[in-house]
């Protein structure tokens, strides 16, 4: 069959569209005739749910007599638009040749990998220590001129390290010990009030909020919330530069006693202008300070002295990642469970790195690219939800199972999606 072929070298396809434009294409082709497939199966179980129904209250028990219920019409449009499905897996199956795409059949490969926790650890910043104390001191003093509220940016590009520096500082003892209370929201691109102002209700945690509040009764209660108090405000990735919308926004916090503190951070320095007050603008670590980041990651379980060349190819993937945490910590994280020296290599002369960014650093779209098969339809599921979403495990697991994403193989179902999920999240 037609899916057999295909699902055979989808692996190597995935692998490849990144710097092959027509197999790109293809497997756009290829996901449009999935989801007309699985449209189409909907469409005949609504059919047959339906029909069971009105069978019920016209006493139809018998299969043969539902079947007698169904329209010409009905059968003619679902056969037309299955043989068009069918035609054209057909026509993908018939391109893979061309496309030089190779079949990829056997079990999944099971790696030994160390499990992350989603907590910064004080230790794991590298190059930033002359930062986290000059954004503390920041935070500690108060204004001169007896201002009430100081708003702080942190900017910088993509993976530089923006929020993970506000979050060690929002956690610090000190900055805990000195402000009333603190709130943290991701803003994020799509920018909205209401979002905004319910999501710093709901993390100050001091009202009970209605689900028909609107926007003036949420602000009135954020206000209040916030009157005499001195608080701490993260509002992290913020993309919006339109100075009348962050004006209505800034005023919700005037309320605020004298030395209130708002972080925001951001990669826009337009945004960063249109605030006014304080910038911390964070450049990319240095060569040294980079290869000690994925030094830590990548050989996190041995000394990298006894593996040479391993240490070599690393420091310059290292280099290929610019100084950016970010794309440091995801290629050690992937390389750690690679003990042999040419999967580094693969790594380092991947052409990947010559291609454009389109904001998706080449370091993230190595490591996805490193996934299995059947990790990378979980984890780009995953992108249903909004960004900094805190999805439950048991949540996403479901979800997976119902799409049907999970391979049952000799285990349940829900120890495998336990096993997906576990991998994920040590990447």
């Amino acid at each position: 069959m037609a899916l057999l072929g295909l699902q055979a070298v989808l692996s190597d396809a995935e692998n490849k569209q990144a710097s092959n434009q027509s197999v790109s294409q293809w497997l756009d082709e290829l996901r449009d005739a999935v989801d007309s497939a699985e449209n189409l199966t909907e469409e005949i179980n609504y059919e047959a749910l339906r029909l069971k129904v009105e069978g019920q209250h016209q006493n139809l028990t018998e299969v043969s007599d539902l079947n007698l219920c169904l329209s010409d019409d009905f059968f003619l449009n679902i056969k037309e638009k299955l043989e068009d499905t069918i035609e054209t897996l057909k026509d993908l199956q018939e391109q893979i040749g061309l496309l030089g795409l190779k079949e990829h059949f056997g079990s999944i490969k099971q790696e030994a990998r160390t499990l992350s926790t989603s907590l910064v650890d004080d230790s794991d910043i590298f190059g930033r220590q002359t930062d986290i104390e000059e954004l503390i001191d920041r935070l500690l003093s108060e204004d001169a001129n007896g201002k009430k509220l100081t708003v702080v940016s942190i900017v910088g590009m993509g993976g530089v390290g923006k929020t993970t520096l506000a979050k060690v500082v929002y956690n610090d003892e000190k900055v805990k010990d000195h402000f009333d209370l603190k709130a943290w929201f991701c803003v994020s691109e799509a920018y909205d009030a209401f979002r905004i102002t319910k999501g710093l209700l709901q993390e100050i945690d001091s009202f009970d909020l209605k689900v028909d509040d609107n926007l003036n009764q949420l602000q009135v209660k954020l206000k209040e919330s916030l009157k005499g108090k001195k608080f701490l405000i993260v509002l992290d990735d913020v993309w919006n530069d339109n100075y009348n919308e962050w004006d209505d926004l800034r005023n919700l916090f005037v309320q605020g006693d004298i030395g209130s503190k708002i972080i925001v951070t951001t990669r826009k320095e337009s945004v960063a202008l249109m605030m006014v007050n304080e910038q911390i603008s964070l450049d990319n670590l240095s060569i040294e300070v980079s290869w000690s980041l994925f030094k830590r990651h990548a050989f996190e379980n041995m000394d990298p002295m006894g593996h040479p060349e391993l240490e070599e190819v690393g420091k310059q993937i290292a280099a290929k990642c610019k100084g950016l945490p970010l794309a440091l910590k995801t290629l050690a994280g992937m390389l750690r469970s690679k003990s042999e020296v040419e999967g580094w290599k693969r790594i380092l002369r991947s052409e990947i790195w010559e291609l454009p960014h389109n904001d998706i650093l080449p370091a993230l779209m190595l490591s996805y690219n490193d996934l299995p098969a059947h990790l990378k339809r979980c984890f780009s599921y995953c992108a249903i939800f909004p960004k900094d979403y805190a999805f439950r495990k048991e949540q996403v697991i479901h979800l997976w199972i119902a799409n049907g994403l999970i391979l049952q193989e000799d285990r349940i179902i829900q120890d495998s999606g336990n096993q997906y999920f576990l991998e994920l999240r040590s990447r």
